[in-house]
Order: structure tokens, then C-alpha cells, then sequence
């Protein structure tokens, strides 16, 4: 699926700092692998990333917790919130710090060009590692478009004492702009509900 992929006409504002940055909005299915002392977990998550108004919405189903989560961060508001539509329960927190933009940062080492697929059907990509200082110290290995800077793949560790932490991660049916606005809207409920927390866990496994 990875070849479904739609480039976007470059809508990039390169951050200072850095090399490249993603497209200010787009949408993608995202297939994460987590792996730490405690054990795996695999997931397939909807993303919908809007650097232009510093917001993300995620949603999936992850069977060993809770059968469906969405979760909502505005940065610009400073609030997010954690939802479990079947229950119809939601909890709000607090979001603080700088949006997370997705762009590969000066510093990056390229580790060379590649490209995915097969003879003239390919997609043509280049991988970067290097260190993100946001939060706890991680290094990354990922590989964007050559062309727009979109994310396809990456794979990021963490060196916690006595517990290492490993994630990858396959962005798949990439499309550009947010098809769906209301996507970052909280339901009715929310506001009624703000105390009847979802599953805490998701705070660490639920992490972008």
C-alpha cells in the first residue's frame, strides 16, 4: 500500500533548523510496532496532521485495552482529549510544548537514497537518522519522499535504564489536506464527561 502513497504538491514551510518538513496537512493510515520490556503491541492508527493550525487526531482499535480510542491534540489551544467512542466516556488533559512537526531536523545524517517498489512503479525516498531531544532522548531512523518530505517508514529508540523502548512505523494511503474538518472536533459528550477518564495506559502506548 505503501505505493498508493500521493505525493503532495509541495505545501512545506521548512522550519528553521531543519531539512525538510511534510506537507502542512495530510491525512494516513500509520501501522506501529512498540516493543519494550513488558512485552509488543501492533495497532493500525487513522492520522490526521494539520501543522497549519498546530493539531493532530488519531483513531483506531486496539482490542488487548479498549475496542475503539480517538484522541485529540491542539496545541494552539492547549487541550486535548482521549476518547472511547463506544463508551462514550472522554477525558480531557492539558497539552503543553511545541507542536511535534514532522520534518527531519539539521542535524540529520542522510544515510543514503532508496526507493520502494519495482522497476517504473516505485516510490523514490531517502532515510535520515538522527537524534530527537524533544521529551526523551530518542534516535530515529526514517525515511521520508524524496520529493515532498512525507513520512514513509521509521523506526525509533529509546534507552531507558532497564527498559528499552522500540517503535516502528509504516505510513500507508497518504492523502493530501484534511478531507473532514469536524475530524478535531470533540464530541457533545465530552464537555458532560470530562472526568470519566479512558484507559490511562494510553499515555505511554498511544505516543506519536
Amino acid at each position: 500500500m505503501m505505493l498508493q502513497a500521493v505525493l503532495l504538491a509541495s505545501m512545506a514551510t521548512v522550519a528553521l533548523g531543519t531539512i525538510c518538513c511534510a506537507p502542512l496537512q495530510w491525512e494516513a493510515f500509520k501501522d506501529f510496532t512498540r516493543v519494550d520490556a513488558s512485552g509488543g503491541r501492533r495497532g493500525l492508527e487513522s492520522y490526521s496532521y494539520d501543522a497549519a493550525n498546530e493539531r493532530y487526531a488519531l483513531s483506531g482499535n486496539y482490542t488487548d485495552f479498549v475496542s475503539s480510542y480517538k484522541e485529540i491534540r491542539d496545541y494552539r489551544k492547549g487541550t486535548g482529549y482521549r476518547i472511547n467512542p463506544e463508551a462514550k466516556t472522554c477525558e480531557t488533559f492539558a497539552v503543553s510544548g511545541r507542536f511535534p512537526a514532522n520534518c527531519i531536523p539539521g542535524g540529520a545524517v542522510v544515510v543514503g537514497p532508496l526507493y520502494y517498489g519495482f522497476g517504473t512503479d516505485s516510490l523514490n525516498g531517502i532515510a535520515y537518522q538522527f537524534n530527537d531531544t524533544r521529551g526523551e532522548f530518542k534516535n530515529v531512523m526514517a525515511v521520508v519522499s524524496r520529493r515532498d518530505c512525507v513520512p514513509i517508514v521509521s523506526a525509533t529508540t529509546i534507552l531507558r535504564p532497564g527498559n528499552n523502548y522500540l517503535e516502528t512505523m509504516g505510513y500507508n494511503n497518504i492523502s493530501p489536506g484534511i478531507r473532514d474538518i469536524t475530524v478535531f472536533d470533540p464530541p457533545s459528550y465530552c464537555k458532560k464527561s470530562a472526568t470519566n477518564g479512558v484507559n490511562s495506559m494510553f499515555n505511554e502506548i498511544l505516543r506519536v
